[in-house]
C-alpha cells in the first residue's frame, strides 16, 4: 500500500504540475512567451471543453434525479454551470457572434464559469447540514431546472446584447482578485477532501474529481496572471481539457470495472469514512467476505462489524487514510483463515479438544497465507495473521508482544474481542453492555494495547448505536471464549 501510495503521489503530481510548470517557464522567460492571437482555435478549444463539462452534467443529473443525494445535485451544478457559461465564452470570442469591440462578456464569462464550477465542487465535497441537505433533494428537479434556464437566458442576453455587460467590469480589480482568491480556496479544498476519499476509497473517479479541482486551480492562476493571446493565457484553458478530461477518464475507468456511470457518480458522494472503504472494496475483497459468511453462517456481520469499529478506533488516532482502508479489509477479513477448518470442528456445537482448538489457532497465518496475493500492501495481511496476538505476548501464532504487534494489528484485536463479546453464541447470549466494557477495561496492558483501549472508549458509544442490535442478534458458534 506504501508503495501504490507513493507511485499514485507521483503519477498525480506529474499530471497536475505540468500546466503549472508550463505556465511558469513561460512567464519566466518572455521570449519565448509568444502571442497567438487565434480566434478560431480559441473557440474550438472552449467548445471541447464545453461538451466534457456538459456530457459529465447530463450524467450527474441523471444521478441526481434518480437518487435522493444532495452531492450529487450540486455535483450536477458544478459540470452543468461551467458547461453553460464555458460554452457562452467560446460563443463570445472575437469576430464570431459578437463584435470585436465587445470583450467584456468574454472574460466575464470565463471568470464565472470557474467561479460557479468551484463553488458548487467544493460544496459537493462539504458537510452540509441535514436540513439543507433534504431541501436540495427535495427541489432538485426545479434546482437543475432552473439553472439551466438562467444559463440559456444569460447567454441569449449576453451574445445579443453585449453591451449590457460593461467594460469596466473586467477592470475592476475587487472583481477580478476576488474571483481569483474565491477559486483559489474553493477549488484547493475539495481537491484536498477527494483525495482524502481516493486515499481510502482508492476508486478512480475520487482521485479524477481531486485532479480536476486542482487543475481548475491552476487554470484560474493561468487565466488570472496570463495577457490574453500569449503562450502563458493559453495554459489555463488546457488546463481546464485536463480538468474535466481527467474526471471524464475516471468515470471511463469505473465503467470498464462494471459499474454504471450513475453508480460512479454516487460512490463520489460518501462522506463516511468506512461507508468510503467500502465502496473501494475489490472484487477480490468481496469475494472472500462473501465466501467467509457462506462457510461460517453463524460468523454473519461479525467481520462488517469488526471493520466499523476498527475504523472509528484508527480515525481516532489517526491513522492515514491508506492505513485506515488497510485496517478496514484486514478486519473485514481477519477469520478468513477458517474457511481451511473442517465442518467438523467450525460447527462443532459442543466444546473443543486441545487438538480441535489447536487447529481453530491455526487460522490467522493461514488466512494471511490465502491473501498473500490479494493484497498489494502489508496492512490487511498483519491484521489477519496477528489478530490474536496478546500484549503481554501469550497469543498467537508468532507470541509477539507490546509494540511488536503491528499497531493496525492490535486495533482490530479490541474491536474483534469485543464484538464476540457483544455477540450470541452457541453455549451463552450477548454479554451486556457494562460486563464487556468492564472486561475491556480489566484487560488493558494484559490482552490489549492500553492507547488502543483509551481510543476504543472514545468511540465504542457511537459504534453501538450502529452495530449493537446487529451484533445480539447474530449467533456465532467458537468453542473457545475469545477466539471470535
Amino acid at each position: 500500500m506504501l508503495r501504490r501510495a507513493f507511485f499514485d503521489a507521483t503519477v498525480w503530481g506529474l499530471m497536475a504540475g505540468l500546466p503549472a510548470f508550463t505556465f511558469l517557464w513561460l512567464k519566466n522567460h518572455p521570449a519565448i512567451d509568444h502571442t497567438f492571437a487565434a480566434p478560431t482555435g480559441h473557440f474550438y478549444v472552449v467548445s471541447v471543453v464545453s461538451v466534457m463539462s456538459a456530457a459529465l452534467a447530463l450524467i450527474s443529473a441523471i444521478g441526481a434525479v434518480r437518487t435522493a443525494n444532495a452531492r450529487i445535485v450540486l455535483l450536477a451544478l458544478s459540470f452543468t454551470t461551467m458547461a453553460g457559461m464555458f460554452a457562452v465564452h467560446g460563443l463570445a470570442t472575437p469576430g464570431f457572434l459578437v463584435d470585436r469591440q465587445f470583450t467584456a462578456v468574454l472574460g466575464f464569462s470565463a471568470r464565472m464559469s470557474l467561479l460557479l464550477s468551484a463553488m458548487f465542487l467544493a460544496l459537493s465535497a462539504l458537510d452540509l447540514p441535514r436540513w439543507l441537505s433534504e431541501r436540495i433533494v427535495r427541489w432538485r428537479v426545479p434546482i437543475l431546472g432552473g439553472a439551466v434556464a438562467a444559463l440559456f437566458a444569460y447567454g441569449a442576453g449576453g451574445l445579443t446584447w453585449p453591451e449590457y455587460i460593461p467594460p469596466r467590469v473586467m477592470n475592476e480589480q475587487l472583481f477580478l482578485r476576488g474571483t481569483l482568491a474565491a477559486v483559489l480556496a474553493l477549488s484547493l479544498y475539495s481537491a484536498v477532501r477527494y483525495y482524502e476519499g481516493y486515499r481510502r476509497a482508492a476508486l478512480t473517479l475520487y482521485g479524477a474529481v481531486a485532479l480536476g479541482s486542482l487543475l481548475l486551480f491552476e487554470a484560474q492562476v493561468a487565466m488570472h496572471f496570463g495577457v490574453v493571446w500569449q503562450s502563458s493565457w493559453w495554459v489555463y484553458h488546457f488546463a481546464l481539457f485536463g480538468a474535466f478530461g481527467a474526471i471524464l477518464v475516471g468515470v471511463a475507468v469505473e465503467v470498464a470495472r462494471g459499474t454504471s456511470p450513475i453508480v460512479a457518480f454516487e460512490g463520489l458522494t460518501l462522506s463516511d469514512p468506512l461507508a468510503q472503504i467500502q465502496a473501494g472494496y475489490t472484487r477480490v475483497v468481496s469475494a472472500f467476505a462473501a465466501s467467509l459468511e457462506a462457510r461460517d453462517g453463524y460468523t454473519h456481520g461479525h467481520g462488517k462489524r469488526v471493520a466499523a469499529l476498527s475504523v472509528l478506533m484508527g480515525e481516532q488516532v489517526g491513522l492515514a487514510p491508506w492505513r485506515l482502508r488497510g485496517l478496514a479489509q484486514g478486519a473485514l477479513l481477519h477469520d478468513i483463515g477458517k474457511i481451511g477448518v473442517p465442518d467438523g470442528i467450525l460447527r462443532k456445537p459442543g466444546a473443543l479438544t486441545d487438538e480441535e482448538y489447536e487447529e481453530i489457532k491455526h487460522h490467522p497465518e493461514r488466512g494471511a497465507v490465502m491473501l498473500s496475493a490479494a493484497f498489494s500492501g502489508e496492512v490487511e495481511l498483519a491484521v489477519i495473521r496477528h489478530h490474536h496476538e496478546r500484549f503481554d505476548g501469550t497469543g498467537y501464532p508468532d507470541r509477539l508482544s507490546g509494540s511488536a504487534i503491528p499497531y493496525e494489528a492490535r486495533i482490530a484485536t479490541v474491536a474483534d474481542v469485543y464484538d464476540a463479546l457483544r455477540s450470541a453464541r452457541a453455549y451463552r447470549g450477548p454479554w451486556d453492555r457494562s460486563m464487556a466494557l468492564d472486561y475491556m477495561r480489566e484487560q488493558a496492558g494484559t490482552h490489549f494495547d492500553p492507547t488502543c483501549v483509551d481510543a476504543f472508549f472514545a468511540v465504542v458509544d457511537h459504534w453501538e448505536l450502529q452495530f449493537s442490535a446487529e451484533a445480539e442478534g447474530a449467533a456465532t458458534v467458537v468453542q473457545q471464549p475469545l477466539v471470535a
